[in-house]
């Protein structure tokens, strides 16, 4: 691994798509619920939610025991979130589940002692992308589309930043895939113009170490979110 470009950049991956293009009125109202760290409102009405799909129960709920976690720093809220994340990998083998439990075994790692784990994280999720059928997923929607290209071009600038050459099988084009994110910040769907606005913040905050490009980033999430302890913190550092 890379010295001086911190492995934390992990730790605050965004939630992946699936819940926000289900049913985004309750959805929706619950993840501001989380990033605005009020968590028995967002269990509240997660106890409430008439999802169709099993799948974004389980996601939402990993998601609040996740910010919980970070937010406490116990350790039995994180052995939780792990056993909770443990019990949705046994009951899911889709493809996307598989994605998104991934990301977010690898927030985990960052934080934990099994940052060396990371480097494979990358491989294995890096084959579960390619797994999927982009032609059907541009043709079926065009915002998951749209949040794929977000995904892959943030990977691979953390590949970049965090890996050794040897973990890059494709020449690497650094403002390509900036520019690529930032197209999406500019034109993208709601929901995507979020997680691209952090992914920017977070890579020009720690990887490029250039405040007030990330600073911009951050302000606009802070407005979107005033009582997020970690973005206040970043904002007032």
């Amino acid at each position: 691994m890379k010295g001086g470009k911190p492995v934390s950049l992990i730790v605050f991956f965004l939630f992946f798509h699936y819940v926000l293009y289900s049913t985004p009125a309750d959805t929706t109202s619950i993840i501001d619920n989380i990033y605005n760290y009020d968590f028995a409102k967002a269990s509240e009405r997660l106890s409430k939610l008439n999802a169709q799909d099993p799948l974004i129960s389980e996601a939402l709920n990993l998601e609040i025991k996740w910010w919980m976690s970070l937010e406490r720093g116990n350790q039995n809220q994180f052995a939780d979130f792990l056993n909770t994340l443990n019990r949705f990998e046994e009951a899911n083998n889709n493809k996307f589940s598989e994605i998104l439990f991934s990301t977010y075994r690898m927030r985990y790692y960052a934080i934990s002692k099994k940052q060396y784990l990371i480097p494979f994280m990358f491989l294995k999720i890096q084959k579960q992308i390619s797994r999927v059928d982009v032609v059907k997923l541009k043709s079926s929607s065009s915002d998951s589309y749209e949040l794929f290209i977000l995904y892959k071009s943030f990977l691979a600038l953390l590949q970049n930043s965090i890996l050794s050459d040897r973990f890059l099988p494709d020449p690497f084009h650094k403002q390509k895939l900036i520019e690529d994110i930032k197209g999406i910040v500019a034109h993208g769907s709601s929901p995507n113009r979020t997680i691209a606005t952090y992914f920017l913040m977070k890579y020009y905050l720690d990887v490029e170490k250039d405040k007030p490009k990330a600073f911009n980033y951050l302000s606009t999430l802070h407005k979107q979110y005033p009582n997020n302890l970690i973005f206040t913190q970043l904002l007032t550092n």
